[in-house]
């Protein structure tokens, strides 16, 4: 078994009560219909960092909070697809609406310019679909129990001594409530793109990218 300490710890803030969230919450917490889990597509972590913003999506867009992102002709990675990408795990972090926030870099040495991908908590109260919610456990004991050495992870973010290559599953999402803000990222670590894996299915230990 592999543990990576982080340098932060859990404290009181990452105690505190989380609510359910608000922007495109049904979409965070969900899959589209038909979703085969044993079949994702397998991108490479800068293909999924160079995607731009999706277009004429805006701010909180009302068209989107509980409808996935149309894809356009010829777009080949639509909003609600599924994949599975390798990278560079620097940071976990928890979240006022019960995610897991993990931040992901292509890099070994640096882990700006990330992806962002995240885990609903699987309680009923903030995932409804049943099935979904052992895939959204088994992912967060996971990190827990080989990276956090069995806790909660900060609510500022919980670094990796030492980043650790991983793989992981997910849903691309758009953050359309973050389309004209500064970039995100905890601990200076900032994301590359508005894309996530939202919500995250599976993750698992990888060989050291090439």
């Amino acid at each position: 078994m592999r543990t990576f300490l982080c340098v932060a710890v859990l404290t009181a803030a990452s105690c505190a009560a989380w609510s359910q969230g608000v922007e495109r919450w049904p979409i965070k917490t969900s899959v589209p219909d038909g979703t085969s889990f044993s079949k994702p597509d397998k991108v490479a972590i800068g293909d999924l960092l160079a995607l731009p913003d999706a277009p004429g999506v805006v701010h909180n867009d009302k068209r989107y909070q509980s409808a996935r992102i149309p894809a356009k002709a010829g777009d080949k990675f639509p909003e609600g697809k599924l994949v599975t990408t390798t990278g560079w795990l620097y940071l976990v972090g928890g979240e006022g609406d019960g995610d897991y926030h993990i931040q992901i870099s292509g890099s070994a040495s640096t882990g700006d310019h990330c992806l962002i991908v995240e885990v609903p908590n699987p309680d009923p109260k903030f995932t409804a679909s049943t099935d979904l919610r052992p895939k959204f456990a088994a992912v967060r004991e996971f990190i827990k129990a080989k990276m956090l050495a069995g806790k909660d992870p900060s609510t500022a973010g919980s670094v990796m001594t030492h980043p650790v290559p991983v793989t992981v599953t997910g849903i691309l999402f758009y953050d359309d409530s973050h389309v004209g803000t500064p970039p995100r990222g905890k601990k200076g670590m900032k994301a590359a793109t508005l894309w996530e894996l939202h919500p995250v299915t599976a993750i698992a230990f990888a060989p050291k990218p090439k």
